[in-house]
């Protein structure tokens, strides 16, 4: 993956604005009603921010799960280990700006509507 993919996802796209050995900043586009997989990462640090739309995270961490509507602009952050699912809530596609350390592979599935 480079700056200016955009890779079509079975919930709606994500576009990799800047990867580098430090980072990855991307949007995510997710379409109501469609969610990403459950998962979490060994390494991959993420902060989430809505930017557009509405979404539902869902986050199980110490504090056991919770489902959080994500407020526009509030940074969401996601450590290493925790689980944690977005589902896109809006007629127009949610749009989630995320940065990231750079491990774009790091993804343990635990759950996944599309069979991945």
């Amino acid at each position: 993956m480079k700056p200016g993919d955009v890779i079509p996802k079975p919930w709606g796209s994500e576009h990799i604005v800047d990867l580098n050995e430090a980072y990855c900043i991307k949007y995510l586009r997710i379409r109501r009603g469609q969610r990403l997989s459950k998962q979490y990462h060994e390494q991959k640090r993420e902060t989430m921010l809505l930017v557009r739309g509405h979404a539902l995270l869902n986050l199980t961490d110490e504090r056991g799960p919770r489902d959080i509507v994500m407020e526009f602009g509030e940074p969401y952050m996601v450590d290493p280990g925790t689980v944690h699912r977005i589902e896109g809530m809006s007629t127009e596609p949610a749009v989630i700006l995320e940065v990231s350390t750079p491990e774009l592979e790091d993804v343990v599935r635990l759950q996944d509507d599309y069979g991945r």
